[in-house]
C-alpha cells in the first residue's frame, strides 16, 4: 500500500462468485473477431455454392431500350429529323452439359464449408478451453492477494513486536531495519500480485471476446 499509495483494494473488472465462475455468460467465441471472421468467411463458402448451383438452371435475359435522336440510326433510311425508337429482347441461356466442371466446383464449395464448420467447433472448443483457463488464473490470482494481505499483517506484528524488544535494548538496530525490510517485501508481494490480477482479468475479458 505504501509503495501504490492506495488503498490495496483490487476492484474486478469481471465479477467472479463464490465458485469461480466469471460474468453471467460462459461463452467466449461468438464475441471474438476470429470467430466472426470465420463466420464471414463460412457464409461465403455457402452463398458460392448455392451460386454455383444455380448456374445449372434455365437463365432468362430481358432487354430493352428507348431512343430519341436526330437522325434516328435505328430508322431507315435516314432523314434529319427527330425521331423516337424503341427495342426488346428476350434470351435463354441453359448449360445442358459442362463435362462436369459445375459438380466438381461445387463440391469444392461444399468441401471447404465443412472444413470451415470443422475450424468454428475446434475454435469454439478451444476457446471454451482458454476462457476456463484464465479463470482458474484469476482466482489463483486473487488469492495470492489475500496471502499476501496476510503476509503484510504477519511483517507488520513482527515489526511491531522488534520495535518492543528494541526499546528494551534486548535486540539490535539491525534486527529492526531487517523488520521494516521485511514489512516493504510484504508490500511489494502485495503490488505484485495486484498487477497478477489486473493481467488475469484483462486476459479473462479477451478471452470471453469483450
Amino acid at each position: 500500500r505504501r509503495l501504490i499509495g492506495g488503498t490495496g483494494g483490487i476492484d474486478p473488472v469481471v465479477p467472479i462468485d463464490a465458485h469461480g465462475s466469471a460474468g453471467a455468460g460462459g461463452t467466449a467465441a461468438p464475441g471474438r473477431a476470429e470467430r466472426r471472421a470465420l463466420n464471414q468467411r463460412l457464409a461465403g463458402a455457402r452463398e458460392r455454392e448455392v451460386a454455383i448451383s444455380a448456374t445449372g438452371k434455365p437463365q432468362i435475359f430481358l432487354g430493352g431500350g428507348y431512343d430519341h435522336a436526330r437522325p434516328n440510326p435505328r430508322i431507315f433510311p435516314r432523314v434529319d429529323r427527330l425521331e423516337p425508337s424503341w427495342d426488346a429482347s428476350i434470351a435463354v441461356s441453359w448449360t445442358l452439359w459442362d463435362g462436369g466442371r459445375r459438380g466438381a466446383e461445387r463440391a469444392e464449395a461444399a468441401a471447404v464449408a465443412r472444413a470451415l464448420e470443422a475450424r468454428i467447433s475446434e475454435f469454439d472448443r478451444q476457446a471454451a478451453f482458454d476462457v476456463e483457463a484464465r479463470r482458474v488464473d484469476l482466482v489463483s490470482a486473487r488469492a495470492a492477494i489475500e496471502a499476501s494481505d496476510d503476509g503484510i499483517r504477519s511483517a507488520v506484528e513482527a515489526r511491531r513486536v522488534v520495535a518492543e524488544r528494541y526499546r528494551a535494548g534486548v535486540v539490535t538496530s539491525t534486527d529492526v531495519l531487517e523488520a521494516e525490510l521485511a514489512v516493504l517485501q510484504a508490500e511489494l508481494d502485495r503490488t505484485r500480485a495486484t498487477a497478477s490480477a489486473r493481467l488475469a482479468e484483462a486476459r479473462l475479458t479477451r478471452a470471453l471476446g469483450r
